[in-house]
């Protein structure tokens, strides 16, 4: 089994936990050490997030340039966007940035794109949030013609392209792999339809994944496409399980509240015990969404997820932050679960 990690100190977190003074410093200093022990611990990539405007947090507004710097620094770990909001900007500027970026870390990058839920991230743009999915769907396609020789001739409705030839090609032909982020069934069709792998969500228990991965792999045999799974789950890793509950769970709990007020569904028991301001613990998760413990107990759970998805690769979450000990706590967790979870999905045969 491969393992993805989603970088923690690149991932949106609120702006008041960074120093005012230099703060910067210390989160690129942490991530170029993230990076460092992901590729040590054997990692297979590297993830970070897109968001923009966000008023409260500190997003990753541009990606790629993120993914420059981590991968100057490594020579094998390999780098994907978890998720880029592809119809937030021109596609050719995206592919000329990915070409650039797979040139630079000789073919290491993975493009995960989808169409964003915040309206507010179209808006300031002056975009129209509802034409997102078509912005979407022609942006693919004018990705995959830039990459290609010959110069792109596409005419869309939001998009036009006359003769551009982008320079330089990617290294990996005919171009950096193209994983789709869906939650919705016709979401799941387009990434069967129109993409090399599907980035499931973070939110719903394996359980619920299960015959959406089943739908997603059948339309993408029928689509002539390999139909690759990358399964994005959170995870919660200490040998003493009650700091766990302590200091681990309250702020990643406080995410998943965030997505309530975004209208993004998911499981409804769950939902409504954050609905409705219970004090919850690990025992309240649902299995297989949030896997939180000991060792041992989050080998167990990945492979419960595993036999429920059968995924290609699963990228973990530990949370968010880039400082005090926040930080060392999520390094600590990283170096954890490496040392002591993923060796045992060595010889996993899953695919």
């Amino acid at each position: 089994m491969k393992f993805g990690l989603s970088i923690p100190t690149l991932t949106g977190f609120p702006r008041d936990t960074e120093p005012a003074d230099g703060g910067w410093r210390a989160r690129w200093a942490r991530s170029y050490e993230i990076v460092a022990l992901a590729e040590e611990l054997g990692f297979a990539l590297g993830t970070v997030g897109h968001h923009r405007f966000t008023v409260d947090r500190i997003d990753s507004s541009q990606p790629m340039i993120a993914i420059a710097a981590l991968a100057a620094r490594t020579t094998r770990l390999r780098f994907l966007t978890n998720i880029l909001i592809l119809p937030s900007h021109h596609p050719i500027d995206i592919a000329e940035q990915v070409a650039m970026v797979d040139e630079l870390s000789d073919g290491r990058v993975m493009l995960g794109v989808a169409i964003g839920y915040r309206a507010y991230e179209f808006e300031q743009l002056g975009l129209v949030f509802k034409e997102r999915v078509s912005r979407f769907e022609e942006a693919i396609a004018v990705l995959r013609a830039a990459w290609s020789d010959a110069p792109v001739q596409f005419e869309g409705r939001h998009f036009a392209v006359h003769g551009a030839n982008v320079t330089p090609k990617p290294v990996q032909k005919p171009g950096p792999p193209i994983f789709i982020g869906a939650q919705v069934d016709a979401a799941i069709d387009r990434a069967a339809r129109l993409g090399d792998g599907w980035l499931t969500d973070n939110i719903e228990s394996a359980a619920l994944l299960a015959p959406k991965v089943a739908r997603f792999r059948e339309r993408a045999r029928a689509a002539g496409r390999a139909g690759t799974v990358a399964l994005n789950r959170k995870i919660g890793i200490d040998r003493d399980k009650s700091r766990l509950e302590r200091e681990w769970l309250p702020p990643i709990l406080d995410i998943y509240r965030d997505y309530l007020k975004l209208g993004v569904p998911f499981d409804e028991e769950f939902s409504d015990k954050l609905r409705f301001g219970r004090t919850l613990a690990i025992a309240d998760l649902p299995p297989g969404q949030i896997i939180a413990g000991t060792p041992d107990e989050c080998a167990e759970g990945l492979r419960h997820c595993i036999a429920q998805t059968a995924p290609d690769c699963i990228i973990v979450d530990f949370g968010r932050g880039a400082h005090g000990a926040q930080y060392e706590n999520l390094r600590d967790q990283i170096e954890l679960f490496g040392r002591e979870v993923m060796p045992r999905f060595a010889d996993d045969r899953t695919p």
